[in-house]
């Protein structure tokens, strides 16, 4: 009997990992970013009109490229939480965590019994359609399951501390652009502020054995976020990459 490829990326959270943010609605940039070699890569069904229906497809060309999908969901709802994890993505991204509560709410869909309450069906793409024991099934998807909260408020970095007594969580994400808005700074990523922000996250996140992550829009930035010690690295998005690559193009030729 032959089992299904779902590529984790959690056991590799103890180096450095680096994703592209992808807002294609297309399979195809999926496997592209594997086939060229990225560690994972985030469908981001926040902003992109990434639908319920083309998100499987999706998922399933990341893993014949042998990448993770991590699918950043819309909100902290169980339902999409459930939905993007039932497709056999590699693990979910959420926004705007911004409380304890909204952390523990986030986990408890996430994961199943013991460590949450993930609505249980054994009979889709991340059980191999029912081919795999149902007793594998929940102890591989807790074990290799990246859960990623975006701390992207001043009312999130106030939670951090208590966030982080939390069990289950693997990647706490430094969401700049929002974070920039809610320091009054809005869309200076690269302020003095928000890196500031960053390493006071970074500290606290090692001391419980947390990841952070970031979302970095040039070569520069993802070096001085790298240095300040993140390791959940998102540089870029994959409709940027392809406009700079066009555009670069487009001038040697002329």
């Amino acid at each position: 009997m032959r089992s299904l490829s779902l590529p984790s990326l959690r056991g590799k959270l103890t180096g450095t990992v680096r994703g592209v943010f992808c807002e294609l609605p297309c399979p195809e940039a999926l496997e592209i970013i594997g086939i060229a070699g990225w560690d994972f890569a985030v469908v981001d069904c926040e902003h992109a009109p990434i639908t319920v229906s083309r998100l499987p497809g999706m998922v399933r060309a990341a893993a014949a490229a042998g990448m993770p999908a991590i699918v950043r969901v819309a909100s902290n709802s169980a339902s999409a939480i459930q939905h993007a994890l039932d497709c056999g993505a590699a693990g979910v991204q959420i926004p705007q965590i911004a409380s304890l509560e909204a952390a523990r709410s986030a986990v408890a869909a996430a994961r199943f019994h013991p460590e949450g309450q993930r609505g249980f069906n054994p009979f889709v793409r991340a059980a191999a359609f029912s081919a795999e024991p149902v007793a594998e099934f929940l102890a591989r998807s807790n074990r290799d399951l990246t859960l990623v909260l975006q701390i992207e408020s001043a009312a999130g970095l106030a939670a951090v501390d208590a966030i982080l007594e939390i069990e289950g969580i693997d990647v706490l994400f430094i969401g700049p652009y929002d974070l920039s808005q809610s320091l009054g700074i809005p869309g200076e990523t690269a302020h003095p502020r928000v890196y500031e922000a960053g390493a006071r996250l970074v500290e606290s996140a090692s001391r419980a054995g947390v990841a952070v992550g970031v979302f970095a829009n040039t070569e520069e930035e993802a070096r001085r976020w790298r240095q300040a010690g993140v390791r959940y690295l998102c540089f870029s998005v994959d409709t940027v990459i392809l406009l700079k690559a066009l555009r670069a193009a487009w001038e040697r030729l002329k």
